[in-house]
């Protein structure tokens, strides 16, 4: 058979509609290398796209694909090993790097990057063992393969050659970046056949930087005010001055430490918007730790660039859903097909979204995931409430976020009032070189001072009642708690005694808490009573604005941010935080963090009176919980598998294998993936009839028993918004031991 009687994908039942092999490994190749050439690897990106579906050229898929037009019954045909073994067989001798990545990429560019593995493995979905086995088809669709495009040149990046085998980090990184560019690239070309479209229409409109920031700065000059500046509006002034200020130094780490209610959201991204135009970076990816503040900045976004376009703003997370409930409809709105390839793929100027899912893709294995990852390249990143990011995790973190702005043209920013520990000194050692990153803010402890509204003071050990006593004896405050169940236990003993209050968790869904929110805000604006009792839901970040906050002592940093939310906008001459102990055990997960707050604001001869509030106090804190846990055996890589990895050393070992290692450049991706969680959740969740929307899908997921995948998927989307996590025990009693059992509904009691 010639290539032009091989087919990749099918069209209905006449083979005239179907698309020809070699028709899509040049589309593919032609996108891949587009989307590579971006950080230099032009050529691994053309011949990943060119051998990816090799594998098809076998009779045992054409015959797939021919069952499968039909109506018949199919049998899965593996075509990704095939590509990767004609890789190795075409490069690995003058190109051993080259051919090792694109073996990983071609390999997994269905089931994901694997990992290395050994040939005698049990584990027969691992790279080794997957090299040395002859499925059907596999000699007879290397044979048709050696009529394929060779490689004139195959040229690797200048900062990976033969040499660079010594930073095996910088290996698993491009070749999760080149997978990256593939995954993207075929997606983009089966959605435009599918589609019958070209891939270029399924791209999103290009705005300029400099529009951008034109949209910025005059939604900034309108909010300028017009007579004497109050000092909120002075410091906000200086932040913003000092942002644009820097937004000329060149590209690479900075840190933005400014004091809540300073204005941080728009001030980072008036540098950010300057820094990209003035340098020719392409998006900026506007990263934050919590949903709730999520659709607050996005709904600020999309305020300001609406000059523009709907689609400069995509807010990416568990939260937001695309309407529709069928493929059919998917497939016949052009608008919307753009959309949904943008959420997967971030392909927008301005991406707004959670640590969790820019960190994660960093360190991801599966094709969703990494999918989007090629889009950070040459983008201003700024990780906003920095403080968030997981001790434990800090070396991989850094490590990838370095390679980002090293080798793929990035600048990132730490944003938050509580600048965690990140700079290499005495027993950090993995730390950032300190010269690498750059303050915005000329003065962060002047600021802090200037900007300081209220008085954090210490109370004893407060009981229940007492908590209570104390929201009845105000009509507007805010007590924050460590656990739900205390929050609950707290709401459910105001309410017996007749007090209105509030109720705030993440037991409520997405939406629930929106609104919640949102209730809050209107009834604080209107000088209304208004008590809410929380969990740390509320904080970092979210815009509430108490003359009270009562905050169970909880690690300094969550402390910090409690108090953000007291005169926030600094009407009072002076808020009061509380932070007292209570009787209630606190969770594991804040355990150490509570433990050095209470040590570093304890009195000593040094400091007879700590200020929780003061930036030396608080380097002191991080000094404490995240430096300190170098010791002898390093608690900021991640958990060490215990399945015959353990000496390879957390999730920087499995990646960076060494050449005097047992497999030389052999990354276990897969592995590391799975102990790379920002949240550690594997908790149920189920989906509350919460609103109309909410009763809408359960009905909808009920009365449609057969579902195809992709319907099933955006049923999935669109529920997310509606679903609460639950543990296992509480699953276990409602549907395991009692399967008749239902959720209460959450509109039951309107405070719950």
């Amino acid at each position: 058979m010639q290539p032009k009687d091989f087919f990749a994908h099918t069209r209905g039942a006449n083979p005239r509609d179907w698309e020809r092999l070699e028709s899509h490994a040049e589309c593919v190749a032609a996108t891949c290398a587009g989307f590579a050439e971006a950080f230099g690897a032009k050529d691994l990106g053309e011949w990943a796209g060119r051998w990816h579906d090799i594998g098809k050229l076998s009779p045992e898929f054409q015959q797939m694909l021919r069952d499968s037009a039909a109506g018949r019954s199919k049998q899965r045909v593996d075509h990704s090993t095939a590509g990767a073994r004609h890789a190795l067989n075409v490069l690995g001798r003058e190109h051993p790097i080259a051919a090792q990545s694109l073996v990983y990429v071609i390999a997994g560019h269905h089931a994901g990057l694997a990992d290395a593995g050994t040939a005698n493995s049990e584990d027969s979905s691992c790279l080794s063992h997957r090299l040395t086995q002859n499925p059907a088809g596999m000699a007879a669709a290397l044979r048709a393969a050696e009529a394929w495009p060779k490689p004139a040149s195959c040229a690797i990046p200048s900062w990976l050659d033969r040499a660079s085998i010594r930073e095996p980090f910088r290996f698993s990184m491009l070749t999760r970046m080149l997978f990256s560019c593939l995954i993207d690239a075929d997606r983009l070309e089966a959605a435009a056949f599918d589609a019958g479209c070209s891939a270029a229409e399924l791209a999103q409109t290009t705005v300029a930087m400099a529009d951008l920031r034109a949209c910025l700065d005059a939604a900034l000059q309108r909010c300028a005010p017009s007579g004497v500046a109050s000092t909120v509006q002075r410091v906000r002034a200086e932040l913003l001055t000092a942002c644009r200020s820097a937004a000329a130094l060149p590209p690479g780490f900075f840190s933005l430490t400014a004091p809540t209610g300073s204005g941080k959201t728009l001030s980072s991204m008036a540098f950010a918007l300057s820094h990209a135009e003035t340098h020719g970076l392409r998006r900026v990816v506007y990263a934050l730790p919590y949903t709730s503040i999520i659709e607050q900045n996005a709904a600020i976004f999309r305020r300001v660039f609406a000059p523009v376009g709907d689609d400069v703003v995509l807010e990416h997370h568990s939260a937001v859903a695309e309407r529709g409930t069928s493929t059919q409809e998917h497939d016949a709105d052009p608008q919307r097909r753009k959309r949904v390839a943008a959420t997967e793929n971030w392909d927008a100027p301005l991406i707004v979204t959670t640590n969790v899912r820019l960190l994660e893709s960093l360190f991801a294995s599966d094709a969703n995931r990494c999918r989007r990852l090629h889009r950070l390249v040459r983008s201003v990143i700024i990780l906003d409430e920095c403080q968030s990011l997981p001790a434990e995790l800090l070396r991989p973190t850094l490590l990838a976020l370095q390679e980002l702005v090293e080798r793929y043209g990035c600048t990132i920013v730490f944003c938050t009032a509580t600048m965690p520990a990140i700079t290499r000194r005495e027993g950090f050692d993995i730390g950032l070189p300190p010269e690498s990153v750059r303050e915005i803010v000329p003065d962060p402890a002047g600021m802090s001072r200037a900007l300081r509204r209220v008085r954090v003071t210490k109370a004893p050990t407060l009981t229940n009642d007492e908590l209570v006593d104390r929201l009845a004896a105000v009509p507007q405050a805010l007590l924050i708690v460590n656990t739900r169940p205390h929050a609950a236990a707290l709401l459910a003993l105001a309410q017996s005694r007749g007090i209105d209050a509030l109720h705030l968790s993440a037991s409520m869904c997405v939406a629930h808490r929106r609104e919640r929110i949102e209730e809050v805000r209107r009834w604080l604006k209107a000088g209304s009573p208004c008590r809410l009792i929380c969990t740390q839901v509320v904080e970092a970040g979210v815009d509430l604005d108490f003359p009270l906050v009562l905050r169970a002592m909880a690690g300094l940093d969550s402390i910090i941010q409690a108090a953000g939310r007291c005169n926030r906008e600094g009407h009072l001459s002076t808020g009061e935080v509380i932070v007292f102990d209570t009787e209630v055990k606190p969770p594991s997960s804040i355990r150490d963090a509570l433990g050095v707050a209470s040590q570093v604001l304890a009195s000593d001869d040094h400091d007879p009176t700590p200020d929780p509030l003061d930036l030396d106090t608080m380097t002191r804190y991080f000094q404490l919980l995240c430096w300190s846990r170098g010791g002898p055996t390093p608690q900021w890589d991640g958990p060490i598998g215990s399945d015959g990895r353990r000496e390879l050393g957390g999730i920087t070992g499995l990646l960076s294998h060494t050449p005097e290692g047992p497999r030389g450049l052999a990354p276990e991706f897969r592995t590391a993936d799975r102990l790379y969680r920002l949240i550690d959740n594997d908790n149920p969740s189920v989906v509350v009839p919460f609103g109309d929307e909410g009763d809408r899908l359960i009905a909808e997921a009920i009365d449609n028993r057969e579902w195809s995948i992709s319907d099933l998927r955006r049923l999935w989307r669109r529920a997310s918004a509606y679903t609460v996590g639950i543990f296992p025990d509480a699953y276990n009693k409602c549907f395991v031991q009692n399967p008749g059992a239902t959720v209460e509904d959450p509109r039951a009691n309107s405070s719950a």
